[in-house]
């Protein structure tokens, strides 16, 4: 297996590390004083023994943790005082060698074992604490960067559709997380809806929740309360055959197809329980036009390069999106017959995570992304 899927495939286990919160810039002390950063981890029992931590560019460094302690959360500070800034804290140790900048924003990766997190921090506020998680101890609610920061599955999926139910019941489908933890649903739609969810709840780990548009009318259907319900404006779905995308904000998580042309006729009433993974609209032409050269580029290796090729004459636009939505590049291509690999440097300006390659013109309108990685 491919050291990487399988990385992230164990990177969300109750072992693994993650980045709980920071204090760049305190106050009522100097300044290389008082700041920290915490580390929680959910099991005490855990296959690995030191923490790796890089900061930005920087080299990074290592913290070990005894393996056969009963640690669950590491401080790192920085300060004349051996006094540990955060109470209770279980393992209290020196933050040497970097210090947080409280002036810029910064980015922060850690690894111990297979396990990986990344924390995107925001120029800082004096006296501000930046917490990267928040919700129950027993239930920590990541971001999705930190789950696809590493090249592995997306937690959530489509896990059931009803594109024709029983008469008097609205269509909807099911979500679930295959993670076990807690995922917050602020943000999710059928990459239709013009207002997405809002909402500061969260999908519990190892469990599902329903959308549809008409939340009223499926709880007195389902004559239950326990089934966990959200209501967007969902696109009404075709019976016969149609396409059902997942997102959350502008990235696309998954989808779910059914047809004569896929196989996989619905019988009405009835509902659709595959899900092949996102599917993104492609051209008319079954070919894909655009081609990457890299799936994974890591900005650690100096020689990294990606590479387009678009193998179909014509004149097109290229955008280079972030996985938060934000145009880093935007270039019209005239191409010829026999078009060559074309160098995209501005690769290195995605943030850690998805990053995502467009195609437009002639008739194409492709999709292609791949990851960053530190």
């Amino acid at each position: 297996m491919n050291p990487l899927i399988m990385g992230a495939a164990f990177a969300l286990l109750p072992e693994c590390p993650y980045f709980n919160e920071f204090l760049p810039d305190p106050v009522d002390v100097p300044d290389n004083e008082g700041e920290y950063l915490s580390v929680k981890w959910e099991s005490s029992v855990v296959p690995w023994d030191t923490i790796y931590f890089q900061m930005d560019e920087n080299r990074v460094f290592a913290v070990y943790v005894p393996p056969d302690s009963f640690f669950t959360e590491l401080v790192l500070h920085r300060g004349a005082s051996s006094a540990c800034p955060v109470k209770n804290s279980l393992l209290c140790l020196p933050l040497t060698g970097t210090a947080l900048p409280n002036s810029r924003a910064s980015v922060w990766n850690l690894s111990a074992g297979i396990c990986r997190d990344t924390a995107w921090l925001p120029v800082p506020k004096a006296g501000q604490v930046i917490r990267m998680l928040e919700g129950e101890a027993d239930s920590p609610v990541l971001t999705l960067d930190s789950l696809i920061s590493f090249y592995g599955e997306i937690p959530l999926y489509i896990s059931e559709v009803a594109p024709c139910p029983e008469e008097g019941v609205p269509e909807w489908f099911e979500v679930t997380n295959r993670s076990v933890l807690a995922f917050p649903l602020n943000g999710l739609s059928d990459c239709e809806a013009k207002a997405p969810l809002k909402t500061s709840d969260s999908i519990k780990g190892r469990s599902s929740v329903l959308i549809t548009k008409d939340s009223t009318d499926l709880r007195v259907f389902l004559q239950t309360s326990e089934v966990p319900i959200y209501q967007i404006s969902i696109s009404t779905l075709k019976n016969t055959a149609d396409t059902l995308r997942l997102c959350t904000n502008d990235l696309k998580l998954d989808s779910v197809m059914w047809g004569k042309a896929v196989n996989r006729p619905v019988k009405c009433p009835g509902t659709e329980k595959i899900s092949p993974g996102f599917v993104p609209r492609v051209s008319n032409d079954q070919a894909k036009i655009l081609q990457i050269s890299e799936r994974v580029l890591a900005r650690s290796k100096k020689n990294a390069m990606l590479r387009v090729r678009i193998k179909s004459p014509g004149k097109f636009e290229l955008r280079l999106i972030d996985r938060g939505g934000a145009l880093i590049l935007k270039k019209t291509i005239e191409v010829p017959a026999n078009s060559s690999w074309l160098e995209i440097s501005e690769w290195k300006r995605c943030q850690n995570g998805p990053c995502f390659i467009y195609l437009h013109g002639e008739g194409v309108n492709e999709t292609s992304a791949f990851i960053v990685r530190p």
